[in-house]
């Protein structure tokens, strides 16, 4: 095949890849839905979508994703960067990676009225008004999250003494 026969070849595979929606390895899905400052955002089949999302998370146990700040999708990834990835992947697109933002997003929730979906926040920063970890929560009293370099993701209860102790807040982003 000449080089004028492998550009058209290539340019009408990257069209035809573009067209169907293809990803490369580690790419996140294109997200068709943004979610908001301060509202939640309405998906239609809302339960289908919130269990789609903690199913993308739950295949990153078992250190096939790593903490780490330098965010390369899905092998390293930080807490913040984890929501952001897992939600993107399901169509939502989170807006940030940072979750002194991510904190805003959606509307607030007691802590006692938790649902499946809602970011739950932590602040390890004694006497310093901060975000400094976020989790998913799944149900039952536990929370999804990408844990620390030693754990990576992993389930953990929101009644264990860690997660009592930093407790700051909860969002609902998907209603």
């Amino acid at each position: 095949m000449n080089t004028s026969m492998k550009k058209l070849a290539t340019g009408i595979l990257a069209g035809v890849t573009l067209a169907s929606g293809l990803l490369l390895p580690g790419q996140a899905e294109a997200a068709s839905i943004s979610a908001k400052f301060g509202q939640t955002v309405n998906v239609s089949n809302e339960n289908a979508k919130i269990d789609s999302i903690i199913r993308t998370g739950k295949s990153l146990m078992n250190h096939k994703a790593q903490y780490s700040h330098n965010y390369r999708p899905p092998k390293y990834m930080d807490c913040s960067q984890f929501i952001y990835y897992i939600f993107g992947k399901n169509g939502i697109n989170m807006q940030t990676r940072d979750d002194d933002r991510q904190v805003r997003l959606g509307e607030y929730v007691p802590k006692n009225k938790l649902r499946k979906g809602d970011l739950v926040f932590y602040n390890s920063n004694q006497g310093k008004r901060d975000v400094t970890h976020v989790g998913l929560y799944i149900g039952n009293g536990q929370v999804l999250h990408m844990s620390n370099p030693q754990d990576d993701v992993k389930i953990s209860s929101l009644n264990s003494s860690w997660h009592k102790k930093y407790y700051l807040t909860a969002r609902r982003v998907i209603n």
